[in-house]
């Protein structure tokens, strides 16, 4: 039940391990009562009280073990650094902070409009920045990402702009260490 849980959490963007959680405790429970009626079956008693700590002792090793793996694989956060140019973001006439576009990874980019970054960056001018994301994953595979600072100015989620090109194939893959 914990490797469909791990395959649930793979193939689906949406977190179903309550679902698997509940499934397999089912099982259990199912399981548990068809060995009962085989006993009785055998022996023509009903041994319930003969087999009850083995079957919350199942249960409670089910529970630890499941969360435990759960809470091990699952929104597992890292930092990563990327080198990007930017550009001034005009809109309507006016600027709107800086497009900040991936050096490695053309065509992807972000827009941030931070007073702290636009200050910091007419005052330096640097030719590149480093941006520094941080990447959410469960069981390995990619659930999201954050722009976390850009030249150690920290980014506020409500100066990020919804960018329309987003560098995914390059945080799908594990950081080398």
């Amino acid at each position: 039940m914990i490797i469909a849980a791990i395959a649930l959490a793979y193939i689906s963007p949406f977190n179903l391990s309550p679902i698997a959680f509940i499934g397999g405790v089912l099982l259990l429970v199912a399981g548990y009562f068809l060995f009962l009626f085989y006993r009785r079956g055998r022996s023509g008693v009903w041994e319930h009280s003969t087999h009850q700590i083995r079957f919350i002792g199942s249960i409670l090793v089910y529970v630890m073990v499941f969360w435990t793996t759960i809470g091990l694989f699952s929104n597992v956060k890292e930092q990563q650094e990327f080198w990007a140019r930017y550009e001034p973001y005009i809109e309507g006439g006016a600027q709107h902070g800086y497009t900040f576009f991936y050096l490695d990874y053309a065509g992807s980019y972000e827009r941030i409009d931070s007073p702290e970054l636009n200050k910091l960056i007419l005052e330096k001018n640097p030719q590149r920045v480093r941006m520094v994301l941080e990447v959410v994953r469960d069981f390995g595979r990619l659930r999201g990402y954050t722009v976390r600072s850009v030249e150690s100015v920290p980014v506020d989620e409500a100066w990020t702009l919804t960018p329309d090109s987003s560098p995914w194939e390059a945080l799908r893959r594990p950081q080398a260490k």
